[in-house]
C-alpha cells in the first residue's frame, strides 16, 4: 500500500506539558505537511478536540486530568471516541501501557520515538479512521 501524504487539512492535536517536546514534535509534523496544533493541559486538549483528526498526548500532563483521564474522556465523549489517540510518553512502564490502552488509546509509544515510525503510525491510524467512517469534523 503506497504511503498516505498528509492532506493540509488533517489536524492533529499535540497534548505535550513540555515546551521544548511540544516545539519538536510540531516542527516535525508540520514539515510532514500536517496542520498541526498543541495545548500543554489536558482541559485545552478536551476543548479543541471535536475540531482535529488525530490527537497524540503525553501520559504525564499537569492539572486536574493526566493524559490517560483525557484519553478516557475522549473515548466516553460522543463527540470524540472516533478520533485516533495516539499516547506519546516518556513514562514507558508496562503498567502505564496497560493503562493507556484500557482507557482507549490506539497507539502507545514511548519516548524517545524514531521520527519516521511516529509519522507512520499517525498516517495508518488516519488511513483506518477514514476508511472506516468519513471524516466529519465538528464546525
Amino acid at each position: 500500500m503506497p504511503p498516505i501524504t498528509a492532506s493540509p487539512n488533517t489536524v492533529i492535536l499535540l497534548a505535550q506539558p513540555e515546551r521544548d517536546d511540544r516545539e519538536l514534535y510540531l516542527a516535525y509534523l508540520r514539515q510532514r505537511h500536517f496542520l498541526a496544533v498543541a495545548v500543554s493541559m489536558a482541559a485545552d486538549a478536551l476543548t479543541l478536540a471535536p475540531q482535529v483528526d488525530l490527537i497524540v498526548t503525553e501520559s504525564l500532563l499537569p492539572g486536574s486530568l493526566d493524559g490517560v483521564a483525557l484519553v478516557a474522556r475522549l473515548k466516553n465523549a460522543q463527540r470524540t471516541r472516533a478520533i485516533p489517540v495516539i499516547m506519546l510518553t516518556s513514562c514507558a512502564w508496562p503498567s502505564e501501557r496497560d493503562r493507556a490502552y484500557a482507557a482507549g488509546c490506539d497507539v502507545f509509544l514511548a519516548k524517545p520515538c524514531v521520527p519516521d515510525l511516529f509519522v507512520t503510525e499517525i498516517r495508518r491510524l488516519l488511513a483506518r479512521h477514514h476508511r472506516a467512517a468519513p471524516a466529519t469534523r465538528a464546525s
